[in-house]
Order: structure tokens, then sequence, then C-alpha cells
């Protein structure tokens, strides 16, 4: 009797724990994100229950590498598992990531500059020197220790957003009197601003798109359209679009089961869930 009691007891939970993940995965597919049927896991990077968190945790994930907020490396292959039979492994290398521009180049806690895995014709995580022609750019954006991300908005304009550790992201105007001469930060003016959204700690811009977000300690925005039932219903209707926040990733952003990693092109649950924009 004993026996029969214990094994409801685990199947009504199995149910309450499947049912809960089928809400999740249902609400997230409505705020917009297309279901992979491809399954994420990776003992180091996910939870193992509600009461024991992962060992780190992603800061940043371009759905290939990723890199959590002690500096590590981890390489992620999302459509089949490794021969350890996870999505990730981690990647060898002694410096710690305290910094990166765009997915390609990374600064280390040597203060160096590596180029990111498979971003570019160089080898992964080899040392980007003088020698490129960009070196003078990252070097303008990376050196401050204030600086986090670096993402490029226009390079014809200069034009680039930089997360600070203040929590804010700013718009970096780069400019030089000619081809001979170094480049300058002619301007620096706050884009999303703490003291509006809170302590930012991630974000991506990708112009008027969905996938532009700012995620804060507790909260994800994304950049919407404000009459959107109008504007894609009228061919003469343009859209306008703000950035608001995202009530249903807010929500999983912090409660159980709850989203993994929130990125510029893949979203995961704590359920081993694969999302990306539809």
């Amino acid at each position: 009797m004993k026996k029969t009691i214990l094994l409801l007891g685990v199947i009504i939970s199995t149910l309450l724990l499947t049912g809960c993940d089928g809400n999740v995965t249902r609400d997230i597919r409505h705020a917009g994100f297309a279901l992979s049927g491809n399954e994420f896991a990776c003992s180091t990077l996910m939870p193992i229950d509600d009461e024991t968190p992962a060992q780190e945790t992603i800061m940043y994930s371009d759905g290939s590498f990723a890199i959590t907020e002690s500096g590590r490396l981890y390489e992620l292959s999302l459509q089949q598992p490794y021969s350890n039979e996870e999505n990730c492994r981690k990647i060898s290398f002694s410096v710690d990531i305290i910094a990166y521009m765009d997915n390609k180049i990374l600064k280390g806690i040597d203060n160096k500059y590596y180029y990111a895995p498979g971003s570019s014709n160089q080898p992964a995580l080899s040392e980007v020197t003088t020698a490129d022609s960009e070196y003078q750019i990252y070097n303008l954006l990376l050196s401050s220790p204030t600086v986090k991300k670096v993402m490029t908005v226009n390079t014809g304009q200069g034009i680039y957003y930089v997360l600070e550790d203040d929590g804010t992201v700013y718009e970096y105007t780069l400019v030089q009197q000619d081809n001979a001469s170094p480049y300058q930060i002619q301007s620096k003016i706050p884009v999303y601003s703490s003291s509006e959204y809170g302590n930012i700690i991630d974000f991506n811009y990708a112009g008027d798109s969905t996938t532009t977000y700012i995620k804060t300690e507790n909260e994800i925005y994304r950049m919407k359209a404000t009459n959107e039932e109008e504007c894609t219903k009228y061919a003469d209707v343009a859209c306008n679009y703000k950035m608001k926040k995202d009530e249903t990733l807010t929500k999983y952003y912090k409660e159980e089961p709850k989203i993994l990693y929130y990125g510029p092109s893949i979203l995961i649950t704590t359920y081993g869930k694969e999302f990306t924009p539809a």
C-alpha cells in the first residue's frame, strides 16, 4: 500500500512538472520564439534541481560558444551532442575573458585581445596583434576596464554601442581626420541608461527588431512596435518602435522553471528546450 502511494506521488509530481514545463514552452512560443527540435544538456551550465544551481552561468553565447560569468569559455553544439553526451565542452584556455566585442573579439584578464572561436580566418583564441587593421578600434573601445561589451552599429559612421560597468549602454562615435590619423572618440552619450531601466548586464542591437534587447538584473526589454496591429495591416503605416519590457521573458527570467540563457540567437530553458527568434 505504501509503495502504491509513493508511486502515485511520483507520477503526480512528474505530471505537474511536465505540465508546468509545457506552459512555459507555450508562453515562450507566444512571445515570438520558434521551438527547436533539439534538447540542450550540459551538466556544468544547467542546474541539477531547484535547490542546486548551475556551476557556471552563461554571460554571452552566439550559439557556437559561450562565455560564463567567471570568464571561462565553452564550445557548444546545439544540434547534436559531443561524445560526452552533452551539448557543451569546456575550451582549454587559461585566460579568463572579461569583455568582448561583437562575437569576434575577446578581451582577457591579461588585457590582451583574442579572436573568438569561429569568428574569422584567424586561429581561434590566437592573440590579436597590431598587424590586424582593426586593432586600433578594438583597443580604443575595449581598453578601458569599465567596458564590458561592445557592438558595432554603423562602421561607416563610426558608431558603436558600449556597455560599461555602471550598467548603462553608451553610443560611442569614433572619427579620424584622415586615413593616416589615429581614431579618436568624438562623443559618448547614453543610449539605454541604468537610471531608466535599472542596472543593465547585457544587450543586443539589431535595429528595429525584437532581437534588439537589454537585460537588467531582474527584467528583459525588447524592441517592439507600439502600433503593431496597424503597421502590419496597412502598407502605408510605418511601424513605430520602442524598447518595452517583455512580460513573458521577465516572468521566466527568475522563476522556476525558467530561462537558462537568452541571447541574440538562442533561448534555452532550465529544462533543456531550445528556442530561436521566430
